[in-house]
């Protein structure tokens, strides 16, 4: 499979070599989806030497065995130094139509901004000089109508709005989509989208009540058993929040406490029969494992299995079919976490992880021949980074 069509000048639709696992250092933040065929789709954001960086760079993989092996990487979504903008977060869905849709964020910098080598050792991820404006983020949109076919169409680009949006959007009962985005700026309110004609046009949803200084909210909406439209955003300390809607989104109920987990992108969402999936961290504080937990006929959530217990795991999202639920996470995405200033080395593990976990084995939180857990498919494989992406 190949994308056939430059759909925008950054996107590299022939990203081998640059891009192989062998030719990056950090990767993390993966989104996940399943055509109606059943071809699964992983993001993971990467380039540069961590997050954020200027040289980041979104990167496409898929499967057509149901998770058994995974191409290389098809497309990759650029930054542009030159112009200062830095793309992030790489996000798919698929439609009820069964379009894939692909939104990125891009966010720009200050004008004139020299981007340093890595050999100057500037900490661009805590020097705020190098911090992309974020507040000033928007999010772009493209679709391929044909997600299974031999050789990709993306077209339809568009600039939906300037927010940034880190889960994929959701359906209601009555059609309306709705866009989980997520301010990042300090105020005191959140701020949804919804659009009742596929996206064409869209409404703007404020719900005050949020904590002073908060960023990356991150929302995740799902249903209730008793009807009631949720969402559950991100918060640090770590305590997730929720609110409620039995309008259709249109009013909330103020936020209030849900869960306490590790700050993260919230993993929860409903099953097709309508079950509640949640996945949230082991550790209530550190972004230690990963646990599936599951409500059910509605009753309060049960641990029923554990997707990953070692340290630094993050950023889980879910798609399903019939029979199994599908996750990808990331492990130890930042090559700074074990790295030896004497050596120079990384010993991260700089993984995208992969699981197929049967509904029957979930349901009963039984581990089966057939559940597959943290299986690696991507590594991250730059270790020594001296002399490693410098601009000239």
């Amino acid at each position: 499979m190949k994308i056939k069509n430059q759909f925008v000048k950054f996107a590299l639709l022939d990203p081998m070599p640059k891009y192989a696992d062998e030719n990056t250092a950090w990767q993390g933040a993966p989104s996940i989806a399943r055509t109606k065929k059943g071809r699964l789709f992983v993001t993971k954001l990467t380039g540069g030497i961590y997050e954020p960086d200027p040289r980041n760079a979104d990167v496409l993989i898929y499967s057509d065995d149901n998770g058994e092996t995974w191409s290389d990487p098809v497309l990759a979504l650029e930054s542009r130094p030159e112009e200062f903008i830095r793309v992030s977060d790489l996000e798919l869905w698929v439609d009820p139509d069964g379009a894939l849709h692909l939104f990125w964020n891009e966010c720009p910098y200050p004008k004139g901004l020299e981007m340093p080598t890595y050999e100057q050792k500037v900490d661009m991820e805590n020097d705020s000089k190098y911090h992309s404006l974020e507040a000033m983020a928007y999010l772009c949109e493209a679709i391929c109508k044909d997600p299974d076919a031999d050789d990709l169409v993306i077209e339809d680009l568009r600039v939906i709005f300037k927010k940034v949006m880190r889960n994929h959007p959701f359906v209601t009962k009555t059609g309306r989509w709705l866009y989980p985005t997520a301010k990042t700026e300090p105020c005191d309110f959140y701020e949804f989208y919804y659009s009742d004609d596929k996206g064409k046009t869209l409404e703007s949803v404020k719900i005050f009540g949020r904590a002073p200084g908060r960023a990356f909210d991150e929302p995740a909406f799902f249903y209730t058993f008793d009807g009631k439209l949720a969402v559950v955003v991100r918060t640090t300390p770590p305590m997730y929040k929720i609110m409620y809607s039995e309008d259709d989104a249109v009013t909330w109920t103020a936020p209030e406490n849900f869960y306490g987990a590790s700050s993260q992108r919230p993993c929860i969402g409903n099953l097709e029969n309508g079950d509640i999936l949640f996945i949230p961290s082991i550790h209530p504080e550190k972004r230690n494992g990963f646990k599936l937990m599951l409500s059910q006929n509605g009753g309060e959530f049960v641990e029923k299995m554990i997707l990953d217990d070692r340290e630094r795991v993050s950023y889980a999202e879910f798609v399903e079919d019939d029979k199994y639920v599908y996750i990808a996470y990331d492990r130890e995405r930042n090559n700074k976490i074990k790295k030896s200033y004497v050596t120079g080395l990384s010993e991260a593990a700089k993984e995208i992880l992969f699981a197929k976990i049967p509904k029957s084995a979930l349901e009963k939180g039984e581990v089966t021949p057939d559940t597959v857990r943290a299986k690696v498919i991507s590594k991250a494989g730059i270790n020594s980074l001296v002399n490693k992406f410098t601009v000239n």
